[in-house]
């Protein structure tokens, strides 16, 4: 790393990141960052051109590895911008990115602004890859660090353009145990709590329990691609299309509630102030 790295890596886990669970939360607003900056530019390059149901983020948990695994399918990095973004601590290509929109009025939700989101996994992680390929690069690029002893840069084969980050986590302690990362449950009440209203679908592969086909009674375990955020909140939606049903079941996972709310006002304004409110 430059600048004194290690030193800014410690001080920035141990002092703005208080809550190691966040990690996933940073991880995911820079995934979104890489899938608006995608669809941002295919708007007039057609070499980032793609299906908009391709644009998504992929979670995975590998326990037998102790891995955690966040993939998506936006713009990618270059070499260059490899050794630029994640070289260097508090720099970030989504700050500069918003320097170039600030007179543009397409709607561009940038999250990442400070640059220090992407280190916020060292704070489970022993070791990070990162591995990542530009759509209008022939080759990807592999990021590598355990987070001490600086990083290593290297040339791979990946077939689609897309970032895919691989978290191997820290051994447990009698201090601390990270195997709550490697649970299902845990990561669908993280997205749930920091990421639902993320535009883009956040899948992941869940267990199921179905009949067993060959002995009445008992049931399997399967697999299936689930999106685990809501997308879009209510208060974007048009009324019209929110049923009151919805309406409860957001008041009461918002504010643990067990109880309907006595009332719904929900409402859009338009003209020199223009807001939606839901109360």
């Amino acid at each position: 790393f430059k600048a004194e790295s290690k030193r800014l890596l410690d001080m920035m886990i141990h002092s703005i990141y208080t809550n190691r669970e966040i990690f996933l939360r940073e991880l995911i607003s820079n995934a979104s960052d890489a899938l608006d900056k995608r669809h941002y530019l295919s708007l007039t390059d057609s070499r980032y051109a793609t299906n908009p149901e391709n644009l998504k983020i992929i979670l995975e948990i590998k326990k037998d590895s102790r891995q955690l695994i966040i993939e998506d399918t936006g713009v990618g990095m270059s070499a260059e911008e490899l050794e630029k973004n994640l070289g260097i601590i508090a720099r970030s290509g989504s700050a500069e990115f918003r320097k170039q929109l600030e007179n543009n009025t397409d709607n561009v939700d940038i999250i990442g602004q400070f640059g220090v989101g992407f280190y916020s996994a060292f704070i489970v992680a022993k070791h990070v890859l990162v591995e990542t390929k530009s759509p209008t690069e022939e080759k990807g690029y592999a990021w590598s660090s355990s987070g001490e002893d600086g990083y290593t840069i290297t040339e791979i084969e990946k077939p689609e353009a897309g970032t895919k980050i691989t978290i191997d986590l820290k051994d447990n302690t009698e201090e601390e145990s990270f195997d709550e990362f490697l649970e299902e449950y845990k990561i669908r009440e993280l997205v749930k709590k920091y990421s639902d209203y993320v535009r883009y679908p956040i899948q992941m592969e869940v267990t199921k329990s179905i009949p067993d086909p060959t002995e009445e009674g008992k049931t399997i375990d399967t697999k299936e691609l689930v999106t685990l955020n809501s997308m879009v909140p209510l208060w974007k939606k048009p009324k019209s299309e929110v049923t009151e049903e919805e309406y409860n079941s957001f008041y009461k996972s918002k504010f643990n509630d067990w109880e309907n709310p006595q009332k719904v006002i929900h409402y859009n304004v338009e003209g020199t102030l223009s807001y939606t409110a839901l109360l």
